[in-house]
Parts: C-alpha cells; sequence; structure tokens
C-alpha cells in the first residue's frame, strides 16, 4: 500500500506515517503542486491525501490503482470530483475538524469592522487621539447578519451572533425552513439578503453556482454601510469588483480570510491586503492547535478505512459507496 501527501503547510507529518506504517504501508511526502509531477508521483499511489495541489482530469487519469483522494479541508474544488467518479475513485473531505476556530474567525473579523478596529489602531499608532477622525460606528444590537449558505459553521456563527442582539437572516437553499426557525433565523432570497444585510458572512462552497457570486450586481444591491465576510472560498468574490465596490463607496468594508490569489503575487491581491477599508487575514481562520491534529488525523483516517474497504465519513461522491470496492 502507497498513500501520497502531494502538499500540505504542516510542520510534519509525523503522524500520517506513524499510523500509515503500522498498516504496513508506505508514505510519500511529495510537497508538489505541478501537475505534471502530480501525474509522476502519483500514479501508483492506493491513496492521495491533498492540500492546495490541483487534482485535474489529468492528474486523475495518470492513477493507475487510486482507491481514495482526500482533502485536507472541508472545501474540495480543488479536485475534478466528476473525473474522480468516472473513474471509481472516492472523494473526502474532513467536515468537522475547525467548525469552531471558523466561526470564531468570522464572528472576530465581524466585531473588528463593526467597531472599525484597524482605522482606530492606526489613529493610536499616529497618536491622533481624535474621534472626528474614525469613521461612523454603529450599535450592534438589532443589526442584521445575513449568512450565505449555513451548514456548520454558519450555524455556529449564527448561535454567536444572537446573543449579541443581531437578527440573524440566511439564503441557502439546502436549509430547510424547520431548521431555519429552530435556529432563530429567516430564510430568505439572495437579493432580500444583500437588501437588509448589515454584515454578509460566506459559508458557501465553491462551484459553477457560487464562483463570483458576489460581484458587481451583487454589491449594487447591497447596503452602503454594509460590510463583507468571507472565511469560506476566494472565488466566491469578484475581487476586481470587490475593489471597485470599496472605492465607490457601494459598501463600507470587508474582512478576507481567504483569497483566489493566495499562492502568486497579483495586483488585485496586493490591493486587497493594503486597502484601508479591508482586513485581511493570511488563511488563518482554520488554525489551532487542536485543529492542526485533528485534521491531519481524520484525512489519514479516513484514507486507510477506505483500504479497508469501508466507507470514509467524509464521502462526498456518495453513490460509490454502493459500489464493489476495486480487488
Amino acid at each position: 500500500m502507497k498513500i501520497v501527501i502531494t502538499d500540505h503547510r504542516f510542520p510534519d507529518v509525523a503522524q500520517e506515517r506513524r499510523a500509515v506504517e503500522a498498516a504496513r504501508g508506505t508514505l510519500l511526502d511529495a510537497q508538489t503542486t505541478d501537475e505534471q509531477e502530480l501525474c509522476k508521483v502519483c500514479s501508483d499511489a492506493d491513496g492521495v491525501l491533498t492540500a492546495r495541489a490541483p487534482i485535474t482530469r489529468r492528474v486523475i487519469e495518470s492513477l493507475q490503482r487510486c482507491r481514495i483522494i482526500v482533502r485536507y479541508g472541508i472545501g474540495v474544488d480543488t479536485v475534478d470530483i466528476a473525473a474522480a467518479t468516472e473513474r471509481g475513485i472516492q472523494v473526502a473531505n474532513v467536515p468537522d475538524y475547525c467548525v469552531d476556530e471558523v466561526s470564531d474567525h468570522a464572528l472576530t473579523l465581524l466585531l473588528m469592522l463593526s467597531r472599525q478596529m484597524i482605522p482606530s489602531i492606526s489613529l493610536a499608532r499616529q497618536d491622533r487621539w481624535v474621534m472626528t477622525d474614525m469613521p461612523a460606528l454603529h450599535r450592534l444590537r438589532g443589526q442584521t447578519c445575513g449568512l450565505v449558505g449555513c451548514g456548520k459553521i454558519g450555524s455556529l456563527l449564527a448561535s454567536k451572533v444572537k446573543p449579541l442582539g443581531m437578527r440573524v437572516i440566511i439564503h441557502d437553499p439546502y436549509l430547510s425552513e424547520s431548521r431555519c426557525t429552530e435556529m432563530g433565523a429567516e430564510l430568505v432570497s439572495f437579493d432580500t439578503l444583500l437588501a437588509q444585510s448589515d454584515f454578509i458572512s460566506l459559508h458557501a462552497p465553491l462551484n459553477n453556482e457560487t464562483q463570483h457570486l458576489f460581484g458587481e450586481a451583487a454589491f449594487a444591491k447591497m447596503k452602503k454601510t454594509a460590510f463583507l465576510l468571507n472565511t469560506s472560498r476566494g472565488g466566491l468574490i469578484d475581487e476586481a469588483a470587490l475593489i471597485a465596490a470599496l472605492d465607490s463607496g457601494k459598501i463600507s468594508g470587508a474582512g478576507l480570510d481567504v483569497l483566489e490569489s493566495e499562492t502568486a503575487v497579483t495586483p488585485v491581491r496586493t490591493a486587497l491586503v493594503n486597502h484601508p477599508k479591508m482586513i485581511v487575514t493570511a488563511h488563518t481562520a482554520w488554525l489551532s492547535v487542536e485543529a492542526r491534529v485533528a485534521l491531519q488525523a481524520k484525512a489519514i483516517e479516513q484514507a486507510l478505512a477506505c483500504l479497508r474497504g469501508e466507507i470514509p465519513y467524509g464521502l462526498i461522491n456518495r453513490e460509490l459507496a454502493k459500489q464493489e470496492p476495486h480487488p
């Protein structure tokens, strides 16, 4: 048995290596995101663990005996799931390792934007103790938090903002009215959410339907006093349109932990990171010692479970669960 880790940002993969060696297998820590190199190093893998590497159709077609691809994380937009399914390769994620951390991070961004912490810190550092130089501040109680997508993380964020006196509205085509009512929230259309929210927090997956969901048209429908938060996937936002909306005053600010361009410096990324109305963090919303340990342990365990003929709990292409395991 051979398992390949394409890439990661961990200090080490010692626990994965111990688990694989205990199962009498070998582990290759490849640390590559290059498509051609991926085809080479993964060709004889029984299982693949991946973080940012694009597992494209070409890579999948190069896999000679792979039975499972596990992504280190919740989103699986880096994996061509259709191609994997055609080949009978299971794709799994780790859906529950950082729900506390990400919802806390989203709440932190919301509170920092609400209290205009960045301008206030800047004034203090300039030794300018002048209230008139601060942007307008409004009491948080009574404001509306809109959630676009409401799975585990969105649900937790809702439970954290309601005690602050915020109204919660949700747009999620997969959320039932009863679950929404149970959360003390209101299910609304996308346009209603845009029009009524003071803060919009994104918790949707990235796919063909949600790519650049927030672009020029969406920003035009938001309140000029509204703030946008994204701890989900960078591709949900048209970043050039966001910069234009901030510059023109169509919205008041944004807090992002994820960007479309995280692996290469681009003019748009530079503009976002340095924008005076922005808070950008370095894709660390998921991060804690506990979350990292859980992520690594749950990812490798799912790969090994599949190779034992069991169904991984984070299986995405669940239609493959009904198939007989590969010989």
